[in-house]
């Protein structure tokens, strides 16, 4: 099947929509699963002017993929089709279907039923090999075959599968947002987003692979790879910090791609958008720093969420100070996105700089494990989300969680030994050793 794919991709590029049409179809026919050549054949018929048809085949595409819980996939053939009809009942429907599918376990999401499954026109029965057919023929028999249903494997109708973000929001602002947002395809080495640029759009991944990478010393570090399901930008998005690492597709990547502009649309017409997103985006900033951070490493798995639920989230703007040198530290910081810096006073005048924190650091824990004033200034060097742990809930993790404090300890004793080195004057050399012999 991936040779006949790749064959009508290379009809595609020499613009033989005709040939390629026929080859799509043929694979389809071999393998209805083959929901890839389903589409590129609907782009087919789209360039060949047969824009219903066009339509039609992404419905069933779409029909195809919601069947199988391809849910994100599912969007993307029905917004490859909404430009060219953009008010057909049968696209929205499907749309409803594919929102109540990912909401069907969150109280209140699918309160209205969906619209039932269409009924099927086509069975797909076809004997000839449709490379060999053309014109009419063509046209009239691919159709048989590209908006035949898919008879293969039905999900687990029990399970809800995940649609990250979009089963967040209420139908009709998921219904407008699929109109709203871009839909793009990429080949491999392009990049999705770059570290230290942009920050206003979400990047959903519908499909493929990415690399997620950061400059360290002056070089690229690769950290993960990202597969269909992942959204980029979120935080960035919420907190207005840009990206904090490259993302680089490994190999054709489908995305959409929602805009800050999108979002303020969708929130004009529908109030409940700004909280939807709010939450999702800390639910998230919560998830990766709970899994990553050495202080909730200490805490059992049960209980980090409840840990991080008792942090009061904080959007800081370039300038704003955390924790003043010398004054009482209000409680424990932690970086969720953006980045501190970390200053002391200079006896001689001026400012020294300490250091630089970034997701998922901490600031405060010297003062508040010593019994001390502030050691060091803290503030945002650019747009920067937060997270503090007043003092009173900080003292209550270190008595229901003994290791939390050793290893907060163990971080000041350090961060102090630094402090010290930093604040070392400069050797002064005896006169004598100044003098060449």
């Amino acid at each position: 099947m991936s040779s006949l794919r790749e064959l009508g991709q290379d009809l595609i590029a020499d613009g033989n929509w005709e040939r390629a049409l026929g080859v799509f179809s043929e694979a389809v026919k071999r393998q209805p699963a083959d929901y890839r050549s389903r589409m590129l054949a609907a782009q087919c018929y789209e360039k060949l002017g047969e824009r219903e048809r066009a339509v039609t085949v992404l419905h069933a595409c779409a029909e195809g993929l919601l069947k199988r819980d391809y849910l994100l996939s599912a969007i993307a053939a029905c917004k490859q089709a909404l430009p060219l009809a953009p008010k057909e009942k049968r696209i929205q429907e499907t749309l409803v279907r594919i929102h109540a599918r990912a909401a069907k376990a969150t109280s209140g999401k699918a309160s209205v039923p969906p619209p039932l499954p269409p009924e099927n026109i086509y069975d797909g029965k076809v004997e000839a090999d449709l490379m060999g057919l053309s014109g009419s023929d063509l046209s009239d028999t691919a159709i048989t075959v590209l908006a035949a249903p898919d008879s293969g494997g039905q999900a687990d109708s029990t399970a809800r599968p995940p649609l990250p973000l979009f089963a967040d929001l209420e139908r009709e602002a998921f219904l407008d947002l699929v109109g709203l947002m871009g839909y793009r395809e990429l080949n491999e080495n392009d990049l999705i987003c770059s570290e230290g640029e942009g920050g206003d759009t979400i990047f959903v991944l519908v499909a493929g692979k990415a690399q997620v990478s950061r400059r360290t010393a002056g070089q690229n570090k690769a950290l993960a790879f990202l597969g269909g399901g992942s959204i980029l930008g979120d935080i960035s998005l919420l907190t207005g910090t840009t990206p904090s690492s490259t993302v680089t597709c490994v190999a054709p990547v489908e995305v959409f791609e929602i805009r800050r502009d999108h979002f303020n649309q969708l929130a004009r017409a529908h109030p409940s958008v700004t909280p939807a997103l709010a939450g999702f985006a800390q639910q998230r900033m919560a998830r990766n720093l709970v899994s990553t951070s050495p202080i909730f490493a200490k805490v059992p798995v049960e209980k980090r969420s409840e840990l991080f639920a008792q942090f009061e989230f904080k959007a800081l703007k370039p300038g704003d100070g955390v924790i003043k040198e010398g004054e009482q530290v209000p409680g424990l910081f932690m970086v969720l996105a953006g980045e501190l810096v970390v200053q002391k006073e200079d006896p001689s005048g001026g400012h020294i700089s300490l250091g630089i924190l970034r997701e998922g650091d901490i600031a405060g824990e010297i003062a508040l494990m010593k019994g001390l004033r502030a050691t060091a200034t803290v503030s945002a060097t650019r747009k920067t989300a937060a997270a503090v742990l007043d003092r009173a809930r900080f003292f209550e993790l270190l008595r229901n969680y003994p290791e939390v404090a050793t290893y907060l300890e163990a971080l000041s004793e350090h961060r102090l030994k630094m402090i010290g080195e930093a604040m070392r004057p400069a050797e002064v050399l005896d006169a004598d050793e100044l003098v060449v012999e």
